[in-house]
C-alpha cells in the first residue's frame, strides 16, 4: 500500500506537470513561431489545442514521417526551387511534407504533392487527360499550386487563410467566412467536423520538419533516396516513353519513375519530361 501511494505521489509531483506542459516529451513545449511570416496565435486556447493535437498525431505517424524524410532529398529541392521561382513563401513546402508526405502519387481528395483536384488543376493550366496528368509532376504541380495559393491570398488576405482555403476547398472556407460575418482570419473561423485539422497539420509539420531530430527522427544518409534528375525538356512531337528513355540515356523503368505524370506508353507533343 505504501509503495502504491509513493508511486502515485511521484506521478502527481513529477510526471503530471511534464505532461501538461509538454516538457520532457519529444520536441518539448510549443513555442512562438510563424507561418509564411504570419504569427501563429498560440495564446488563443482553441488554436493551441488544435495545433498541439495535430503535432502529437503527426509525430506518432512514424512510418509516414520516416518515408517523408527518405523522400526529402529526392523531391524537396524541386518543391523549394519551384516555390522560389514563383516568388511565394518557402513555408508553403510544409503542405507536401506534412499532408502528402512528398509522394507524387498521392491520391486522396486530390492528387500529387499538392492535392490538386482535377477541375482545379485544369483551371490552373495543368494537363489532365488519359495520356498525361501533370498533377503528378513535382515541378509543374508546385508552380500551379503556387499560382492558386497566390490567388487565394489575394482573396482572403493571408497565406494561412489561403492554405486553409486550398486544403478545405474554397466553398467550405467561404462558408466559414460568411458564418463569421465576413471574417477571413483562419484562426478566428469556426469549421464543422474538425475541418481545421488539415491546415493545422501543415503548421505542425513546420514544427516537426524544421528539427526532426528533436522528435527522435534522425535520418541515416545511406537510407535517403537519391536526388531527382535536374534536367527537363519539352517534347516537340508525339513519341513514346521508350524512345525518350533511349534519347536521354536512361533505362525504361528509371525514365518512367522520373515521369509519373506520363500515364501511357505514348507521349504527346508539348509535354515536359524529366531526365
Amino acid at each position: 500500500m505504501k509503495l502504491i501511494l509513493h508511486l502515485a505521489l511521484v506521478v502527481f509531483i513529477f510526471i503530471l506537470p511534464l505532461a501538461l506542459t509538454g516538457a520532457g516529451l519529444p520536441g518539448g513545449p510549443l513555442r512562438a513561431f510563424d507561418f509564411c511570416g504570419e504569427p501563429v496565435p498560440l495564446n488563443q486556447v482553441e488554436v493551441f489545442k488544435a495545433l498541439d493535437q495535430q503535432l502529437v498525431l503527426l509525430t506518432e505517424a512514424r512510418s509516414r514521417i520516416w518515408l517523408t524524410l527518405r523522400r526529402s532529398p529526392r523531391f524537396l529541392p524541386l518543391v523549394e526551387k519551384a516555390l522560389a521561382q514563383a516568388g511565394v513563401p518557402a513555408d508553403l513546402k510544409y503542405l507536401p511534407l506534412a499532408v502528402t508526405h512528398l509522394s507524387p502519387a498521392y491520391n486522396n481528395l486530390g492528387r500529387g504533392l499538392w492535392r490538386l483536384r482535377e477541375a482545379e488543376a485544369r483551371a490552373l493550366g495543368l494537363r489532365v487527360d488519359a495520356a498525361v496528368d501533370e498533377r503528378l509532376d513535382p515541378t509543374a504541380a508546385t508552380l500551379a499550386a503556387a499560382k492558386r495559393l497566390t490567388e487565394l491570398k489575394k482573396t482572403y488576405g493571408s497565406w494561412t487563410s489561403a492554405l486553409a482555403a486550398h486544403l478545405l476547398g474554397e466553398t467550405a472556407f467561404q462558408r466559414a467566412v460568411d458564418e463569421a460575418g465576413g471574417e477571413t482570419n483562419f484562426y478566428k473561423l469556426y469549421f464543422q467536423d474538425g475541418q481545421e485539422q488539415l491546415p493545422m497539420t501543415v503548421l505542425a509539420g513546420k514544427i516537426l520538419f524544421q528539427d526532426p531530430a528533436a522528435f527522435g527522427y534522425v535520418q541515416e544518409p545511406a537510407r535517403a533516396w537519391p536526388a531527382w534528375p535536374g534536367k527537363r525538356a519539352m517534347t516537340t512531337a508525339q513519341t513514346t516513353i521508350k524512345a525518350l528513355a533511349d534519347q536521354y540515356g536512361r533505362d525504361y523503368k528509371s525514365f518512367r519513375d522520373m515521369n509519373p505524370h506520363l500515364l501511357g506508353s505514348a507521349v504527346p507533343a508539348g509535354v515536359a519530361v524529366n531526365y
